[in-house]
């Protein structure tokens, strides 16, 4: 990713956020059992940075993880869910006999959600997600939506689930996206949410470098939409999900202590402060006492981790 420019709009108006060592971020993921030694190619560090002008969080240098880095995160079984709110959410939005052409649609789990009468097209890189989803008979195609474009394809429904993050230029991206619309059509895009509590959650390895390249608050998606003159712009953020609830008031809880001063906030913590602070948040009270106070000072942190942007061209 060049620091030349923002990866969303090409501004130039970017200042350095937080630096973190290579070595602390490898440290991160490997107690995750995931290796991303390989994915960078010196020692050194990865900056957050922020676009003034158009609110995008973006990291440099940030390698993007490829088919090997992705091979150690779908052994697990929370990374490729059969069901999301999202899906819950975009269903209803795409209507009967629509085309629509899913962009990363890792094994096609979406299009159980779609009404029978859909023409559905997949666009994956993942060889094994591509398998599975063949084998269930979905139409999946191994080719970036860039190329997909170039072919003249076009589609009523153009949707997006946990993929923007990842890709190391968004704005090229969502550009192809919004190209692969049929005039009047709709595009639904969702990304981690960082106008949620994930904006103040530490230790989080998985929404930095190789997985997530870029952060997403609610107006850096308007931007995106508003450079491709998008209208009805809507934002749905969800709830918190029952599986991220103790996530959710542990960082809220452990926000509330470096806001009195009690905590240095950092991106990757690992400090004997750090420590004892979450042995406090374990307390059940204690901590839902703190969570109840970082709400009153940020509303936006009880949203979920999730936010869908849909437009229409």
């Amino acid at each position: 990713m060049s620091l030349r420019a923002c990866p969303a709009c090409d501004a130039q108006a970017f200042e350095p956020v937080e630096t973190v060592e290579l070595d602390r971020l490898i440290d991160s993921y490997r107690k995750r059992g995931i290796d991303i030694a390989p994915w960078f190619a010196t020692d050194g560090a990865t900056t957050l940075y922020h676009c003034a002008s158009c609110d995008l969080g973006f990291f440099s240098p940030a390698p993007a993880g490829d088919e090997g880095f992705y091979a150690q995160l779908q052994v697990h079984d929370w990374y490729y869910q059969e069901e999301k709110p999202e899906y819950l959410f975009a269903k209803d939005l795409v209507p009967e006999h629509a085309s629509v052409l899913e962009v990363g649609c890792g094994k096609g789990a979406f299009h159980a959600f779609l009404p029978g009468s859909v023409t559905y097209t997949g666009l994956e890189f993942n060889d094994e997600a591509v398998r599975k989803a063949r084998a269930q008979g979905l139409n999946v195609v191994k080719q970036p939506v860039e190329a997909h474009v170039d072919a003249g394809q076009r589609y009523d429904v153009v949707c997006s689930f946990q993929v923007l993050e990842h890709v190391e230029q968004p704005g090229r991206f969502f550009h192809a996206c919004v190209q692969a619309l049929k005039p009047g059509g709709k595009v639904i895009i969702a990304v981690p949410a960082e106008d949620s509590f994930l904006a103040v959650a530490a230790n989080s390895p998985l929404n930095m470098p190789p997985h997530h390249l870029t952060r997403w608050t609610d107006r850096a998606l308007r931007n995106l939409a508003r450079r491709e003159s998008l209208a009805k712009v809507e934002l749905w953020h969800e709830p918190v999900a029952d599986y991220h609830q103790d996530w959710h008031t542990t960082t809220l809880a452990l926000y509330a202590l470096s806001n009195l001063g009690l905590l240095k906030r950092r991106l990757l913590d690992d400090s004997l402060g750090y420590r004892l602070a979450g042995r406090l948040s374990h307390t059940r009270t204690i901590r839902n006492v703190l969570a109840r106070w970082a709400i009153r000072q940020r509303p936006e942190l009880q949203a979920g981790h999730t936010v869908v942007m849909v437009a229409q061209r």
